[in-house]
């Protein structure tokens, strides 16, 4: 077994391990094709990879036992909390060589670390390499255009996907059929399903994560096209929050997180919504993909078999806009050659197909349209990895500028502010648009 350092569970590693050898065991064909593929993988020195604990760390993990059991190439891993990734990562990439040959990045730190210029261009590492088209873009992460300061299309790839976190939209299927009910698509579909549903407390027609408002809340305000800020055409930013359709996602967002939610609603975070729903007692609710596998564990959901996802709703369907919350592998530009190209050896063995149907049966979020697609139909996860492969037209990118954490503080803390009534929607929504304007205006940016 590789060496693994850092606090993390070892029994949900276990756990993932024993999914991925029955996934494995119950498709032979597949099992077949990975060994067979790995005999393709060249010898390569032991490396160390910087990685977050999370819901998919095991299953990320169980992935790492596989490359070293089918090619023989070690893997160390340094498993760490996500407060402390940014600061592990930043000393890795400053220092004389870094200690790690490949880091996990999350989609909010892509600005400051691809603006950096402190990680290795992919090509540079292998000349020959390209993005396979089945990787999912989510909004160009993998590339970053220095001219415009932006990921863009035509910028240098500097990471690739390891995990394709976005929002999915979760319903409680059994009910849904005994009323007759389809899934919504719009905003005003989900309201008349928790008019309909709701009878609290025993059950809840709908609730919002309120501790922060901010990624979620991301896809109300995208939809009703007021995103935080916006490149224009002409190279100017612009400010979702100076038009009407701002105020009009606030009060959407505060209808449908207070309306039909528990009395504490201004308290939930992401444990709490996921605890509502897996106790049997919330009837929809907009998070986080990663969390689909937990409604199917017996140990702490009483919902198992019950579920349904689909695309997170929206004004309307053409603008529905789940936001992705995803992270790539990156290389220290302070690496040897020969580490650099281990490191990126791996990445790359585990974003083929058959190994991301794999990463999947472990218990991780894959980062393929195919392997979305073929497990659709699959009698186990096939209920909401349908939903990610139905997501991907209408995905949207997290706010990525090294400014985000500035534009976050003003939303979270003036939505905090309306969401319990000590400001009106309408202060809400003229505060953040002159905090926000100011932040990109004095970093420098022409807002129109």
């Amino acid at each position: 077994m590789n060496k693994q350092i850092g606090n993390f569970s070892r029994r949900d590693f276990l756990k993932a391990v024993g999914a991925l050898s029955a996934g494995l065991a119950a498709n032979p064909l597949l099992h077949s094709n990975i060994r067979a593929f790995a005999q393709d993988v060249a010898a390569q020195p032991p490396i160390t990879v910087l990685i977050n604990d999370s819901p998919w760390f095991p299953g990320f993990a169980a992935m790492v036992e596989l490359y070293t059991e089918t090619t023989g190439n070690q893997i160390n891993l340094d498993v760490t909390p996500f407060p402390g990734m940014l600061d592990k990562t930043r000393n890795a990439v400053q220092a004389g060589e870094s200690e790690y040959d490949a880091v996990a990045i999350t989609e909010q730190n892509i600005p400051f670390f691809y603006k950096s210029g402190l990680l290795r261009p992919i090509t540079d590492i292998d000349a020959d390499f390209s993005l396979d088209e089945n990787i999912i873009s989510y909004g160009d992460a993998a590339r970053w255009d220095s001219d415009l300061g932006v990921n863009g299309p035509m910028g240098t790839i500097l990471g690739v996907p390891i995990n394709g976190n976005i929002q999915l939209y979760y319903y409680r299927r059994d009910l849904f059929d005994e009323n007759g009910i389809e899934p919504p698509k719009t905003f005003d579909e989900m309201e008349a399903i928790a008019e309909q549903l709701g009878r609290p407390p025993r059950m809840f027609g709908n609730a919002n994560r309120a501790n922060p408002i901010w990624w979620e809340f991301g896809a109300y305000v995208d939809s009703y096209d007021a995103e935080y800020v916006r490149l224009e055409a002409d190279g100017s930013w612009s400010v979702g929050f100076e038009r009407p359709e701002g105020l009009e996602a606030v009060n959407r967002w505060l209808r449908l997180g207070r309306d039909w939610a528990p009395q504490n609603y201004a308290d939930l975070g992401q444990g709490d919504l996921l605890a509502l729903m897996a106790s049997g007692r919330l009837a929809q609710v907009h998070m986080v993909g990663a969390a689909a596998p937990n409604y199917d564990n017996p140990d702490i959901s009483v919902v198992g078999g019950n579920m349904g996802a689909t695309v997170v709703p929206g004004v309307t369907a053409e603008a529905r806009s789940p936001r992705t919350g995803m992270w790539v592998m990156c290389h220290p530009d302070n690496l040897p050659d020969e580490r650099a190209a281990a490191g990126l050896e791996f990445v790359k063995w585990l974003t083929t197909k058959d190994n991301q149907l794999a990463y999947a049966k472990a218990g991780a979020i894959p980062v393929r349209q195919d392997t979305y697609e073929e497990l659709a139909t699959d009698p186990v996860v096939g209920w909401w990895t349908s939903a990610f492969a139905e997501s991907t037209p209408f995905l949207h990118p997290e706010t990525r500028l090294p400014e985000t954490p500035l534009i976050r503080d003003s939303v979270t803390t003036r939505m905090a502010q309306a969401y319990v009534n000590e400001i009106s929607a309408d202060e809400a929504v003229s505060l953040m648009a002159s905090e926000v304007r100011t932040v990109m205006e004095d970093a420098g940016y022409t807002v129109s």
